[in-house]
């Protein structure tokens, strides 16, 4: 009897055990609600990843080499060739300047698609480049396994859903016809009938190209302008006016708790960056619009940096002959001095009308792209120390388009006084702005400092074999540069702790 007792036990043991293992593992899903959302976290992988690449491309670009201000989006999109556009040479581009990441803006100020879409003939596989953009950027990333960004930016949306409003509402949004009362159909705004229509088409492009990130600008939260307009006054909206011009907040939630749950589908972490306050904190990764921060920052950020010095209109984030390029110096620096404060550069490179890219534009690439192969250790993979720098210079216009103003004259010149710090594992990476001389020293690693007497192994210059005289003294860290420089620009000393 105990005999069969026992038997009858471990047969009722495993079916148990058959059970549990047959029971599907189920993932929690994103509702659409902020507190729901707000579970979300930002990947390690995109916390690791510091420089990524980005192209405004589009009618915008043909109506610049025109000259023609007042050429129609619609002629434009007739004039716009793809005969220079070969996304192999555009990765290629990438990864020769450095970049870990990538990917197109998929829609930017009109009604065109840059993605060959199921619902609308006005996409840019069918009319103007006749390229599929997104998808064949997109296939050539995920082949170098890069991820992926695609961007959004979708301006006053009434004015950007052309052709059938959506699957559910096969009203034709003819471009060429006036469709100004959709801008009012509900109380003076757009009704959800627009609305419906946008999130299908960003429905659309999330299941073909399943992006790693999604990024979200105007059109989308809308406080960008309050921001730049009433700065002073923080989040507080002045007496008048009380506009915000945005997406209303129940699609904004149906959109982000979509995407965030199409990423739990394809067992891969996903991201959202939006514009400082468009939606409540904590939910993504928020992103400054051509402009930097003052001080190491709690949380991850992004800044999406214009190559061009930003000032010659119209559309200054695409191509113009008349708008030069960013040094590879500059660029540079700003990548250090964002990575010391917790921060990831996003790089606009415009291409040229056809879809290729400027002689000009590759050489500073290239050059940025030397550089990080130098000292990419002290950039790739690391996370913010203590402080992050010390000198004198500063962000001195912060915030969203700050590093645009005045052409580019706010963006802060570094000296070799001025150090930024990065670390990893029990490496410290002190990045010297600019070149000494004979020698340096860097106050924030003196022996009352955070460096303790005996806590430093050794100190070597990355892409340089000559040996490093130091000594650790209570004024700072006194070190002997090499006589040679390894690089060009930013010259990092790799302080090995114990």
């Amino acid at each position: 009897m105990n005999a069969l007792k026992l038997l009858f036990f471990l047969i009722l043991l495993a079916s148990c055990q058959q059970q549990v293992q047959e029971k599907p593992i189920t993932k929690p899903q994103y509702e659409e609600n902020w507190s729901s959302l707000r579970k979300h976290h930002t990947p390690e992988w995109l916390d690791q990843m510091k420089f990524g690449i980005y192209c405004h491309w589009g009618p915008q670009t043909v109506i610049i080499a025109s000259g023609d201000e007042k050429m129609s989006r619609t002629e434009a999109i007739d004039r716009w060739s793809g005969d220079g556009f070969d996304a192999k040479e555009w990765v290629d581009m990438f990864q020769a300047a450095g970049a870990q990441f990538g990917g197109p803006v998929s829609w930017h100020g009109s009604g065109l698609l840059n993605w060959k879409s199921d619902i609308t003939d006005w996409n840019a596989a069918e009319k103007g480049p006749k390229v599929d953009i997104v998808g064949e950027l997109t296939s050539e990333l995920k082949k170098r396994n890069m991820p992926v960004l695609c961007s959004f930016h979708t301006g006053d949306i009434w004015n950007r859903v052309w052709g059938p409003i959506s699957g559910t509402n096969n009203t034709y949004l003819d471009p060429y016809e006036d469709n100004s009362a959709y801008a009012t159909t509900n109380n003076g705004r757009p009704g959800d009938e627009i609305y419906n229509g946008w999130l299908e088409r960003m429905k659309e492009a999330i299941d073909k190209y399943q992006p790693d990130i999604v990024w979200m600008d105007i059109g989308f939260g809308g406080t960008i302008k309050t921001e730049l307009k009433y700065g002073a006054l923080g989040r507080q909206l002045p007496n008048s006016p009380n506009e915000i011009r945005c997406a209303p907040e129940k699609f904004q939630k149906k959109l982000i708790s979509y995407f965030f749950n199409q990423g739990l589908a394809w067992d891969k972490e996903v991201e959202l960056v939006y514009k400082s306050h468009d939606i409540p904190t904590g939910i993504g990764m928020r992103d400054i619009e051509n402009g930097n921060l003052i001080g190491q920052q709690y949380d991850p950020w992004m800044s999406d940096i214009n190559m061009a010095h930003h000032y010659a209109y119209p559309y200054p984030w695409f191509y113009n002959p008349k708008n030069p390029f960013k040094k590879a110096g500059t660029l540079v620096d700003m990548l250090v001095d964002m990575t010391s404060k917790n921060g990831r550069m996003l790089l606009s490179v415009p291409p040229q009308p056809d879809g290729s890219f400027h002689e000009d534009a590759k050489k500073e690439l290239y050059a940025m792209g030397d550089w990080l192969r130098v000292n990419g250790e002290a950039i790739y993979g690391t996370i913010p120390w203590t402080f992050y720098g010390e000198g004198p210079t500063e962000v001195t216009s912060p915030g969203q388009h700050g590093q645009g103003k005045f052409k580019g004259e706010k963006i802060p010149i570094y000296t070799s006084e001025d150090v930024r710090f990065t670390q990893k594992d029990q490496n410290l990476y002190a990045i010297v702005m600019d070149w000494p001389g004979e020698s340096t020293i860097i106050r924030t690693l003196g022996t009352r400092g955070k460096i303790h007497p005996g806590s430093i192994k050794g100190v070597t210059m990355l892409g340089s074999d000559e040996e490093i005289v130091w000594e650790q003294k209570e004024v700072g860290l006194k070190v002997q540069f090499p006589k040679e420089r390894p690089c060009d620009f930013a010259y990092v000393l790799k302080v090995e702790r114990y």
